[in-house]
């Protein structure tokens, strides 16, 4: 894949992310091979890290600091060749304690040698997480786990529309919510504005759909009808209890 891809870094400056899967040293030589930044998780074969940190100097570790439950965490660079590895590997090491607990706890990344600060490539490399998150968010919230089709070009078109709903999805909750619920997650938001309980009935030769919408969105749903039908639609919604809702 670098081999293939390769034209869309040429001269550019590149950093890559990757999980523990790109740990092996196969992997390193290849990705040292390409001459850019990169920061990979190594959690597979940690024990000789794990000691060469244990024997660090206190010298060789940033101030201690809190983050979440990682208590008196701090930072220091580990350098180790892995087996398989052609050359001596630069590693991010962090050190800390959780609460309660007797041992330090230590976790590394794996970098290019050019990095200079350990805090500032480990900061860097958690927000290929928090990207991952994101995806996780598209792909359960939407069940898009399994492409549906068997033609690509199908499910080209079927991402496209998923891809569009999120996206209306959230604009809804960015421009018409409050501050409360902009943590909501996609699924909460079907829940509270999609899937919404109703009835279809015909009375004088037409369609009357009732729609059961708690008490405090029924002006949300108010103005997005007056701004769908503005002439010909009057508002017939009522309104459930915040007990009932």
């Amino acid at each position: 894949m670098l081999a293939q891809n390769r034209a869309l870094w040429a001269g550019k400056r590149a950093h890559f992310w990757a999980d523990s899967g790109s740990s092996a040293g196969v992997y390193l030589n290849a990705l040292n091979a390409q001459g850019f930044d990169y920061s990979v998780s190594y959690n597979k074969w940690t024990g000789p890290l794990e000691r060469a940190a244990a024997e660090l100097p206190p010298s060789a570790w940033s101030d201690a600091a809190d983050d979440g439950p990682r208590k008196h965490q701090s930072h220091a660079w580990v350098r180790h060749q892995p087996e398989g590895c052609g050359q001596v590997q630069l590693f991010a090491a962090t050190r800390w304690k959780r609460e309660g607990e007797l041992f330090e706890r230590y976790g590394f990344i794996a970098s290019d040698a050019a990095q200079e600060d350990a805090k500032l490539l480990i900061e860097r490399h958690r927000l290929k997480g928090e990207k991952e998150r994101l995806f996780s968010e598209v792909l359960s919230g939407m069940d898009l786990h399994h492409p549906p089709c068997h033609s690509l070009a199908a499910n080209r078109a079927y991402y496209l529309i998923a891809g569009l709903a999120y996206n209306l999805v959230t604009a809804v909750k960015l421009l018409d919510l409050g501050d409360a619920q902009q943590g909501w997650q996609f699924k909460t938001m079907l829940k509270k504005l999609i899937f919404l309980p109703g009835r279809l009935s015909r009375k004088a030769r037409q369609w009357v759909a009732k729609i059961q919408v708690p008490g405090q969105w029924l002006s949300w749903w108010e103005r997005w009808q007056t701004q769908a039908w503005p002439e010909s639609c009057r508002s017939t919604m009522s309104s459930m209890s915040p007990a009932s809702g």
